[in-house]
């Protein structure tokens, strides 16, 4: 296998930020194109994406798991609008992504200080394997490293593990591998193939204190710039 059928880009901005006594590294993911939004509604939140910005995204996942001192931040409020054909009460308020292993301990209410610290960056392509997105645990062993939901500054962030990341960024990365053929053996009105994910696994979708728990990642098909 070739070194460009093992990995996976993401063209990023890194920036180092100073807030309340510590330094952080964020990593911002530069979309080239695509389009993204992400929803965030009282029940539940929805991110509609197409292939290119699914491939950025199951990056940033795989990014978060190998960066331990890393937050990955993932901007999505540009993009106001879904995919045609979607109900109006899908158009609510729309927010960002940030990925972040529990371990660094950051606190979520200093997020809006330090995105407003973070500069012009410094541009890095990072690449990810493959291998990466192909290790699948059995449920007793995955359960209790699920991703943690927090919401702060119009964004939504998912907390946890490595091994969290590894297991749902694993399907995450299956909407690029098997989504385009899914979604077009799917309805033709609804050509979308999804990921859902829950709150600390949660299945009833009870959610933190401040927001849903549970969040559907849809890959659209089809999804053209209007």
């Amino acid at each position: 296998m070739g070194r460009w059928d093992c990995l996976v880009e993401l063209r990023t901005t890194v920036h180092r930020v100073r807030h309340g006594g510590e330094e952080y590294r964020v990593v911002k993911a530069v979309p080239r194109s695509g389009r993204a939004v992400l929803f965030r509604k009282e029940w539940s939140l929805d991110m509609f994406v197409d292939l290119e910005v699914a491939r950025n995204v199951a990056a940033g996942w795989g990014l978060v798991a190998r960066s331990r001192r890393s937050l990955v931040y993932v901007p999505l409020r540009a993009e106001r609008e879904g995919p045609g054909g979607l109900p109006g009460w899908f158009h609510s308020s729309v927010v960002d992504l940030v990925l972040v292993q529990g371990g660094l301990g950051f606190p979520v209410s200093r997020w809006k200080a330090v995105r407003a610290g973070l500069g012009a960056g410094r541009p890095q392509v990072m690449e990810i394997p493959e291998t990466d997105f192909s290790g699948e645990k059995e449920p007793e062993d995955w359960r209790r490293d699920e991703l943690r939901f927090g919401f702060a500054a119009e964004t939504l962030f998912l907390t946890g593990s490595a091994e969290a990341f590894r297991w749902t960024g694993a399907r995450v990365h299956s909407l690029v591998r098997e989504g385009p053929a899914r979604a077009l053996a799917g309805s033709p009105w609804r050509p979308y193939d999804s990921v859902m994910l829950h709150h600390e696994g949660d299945l009833t979708a009870k959610g933190p204190v401040k927001g849903p728990g549970v969040l559907n990642i849809e890959y659209a098909h089809g999804w053209k710039a209007g």
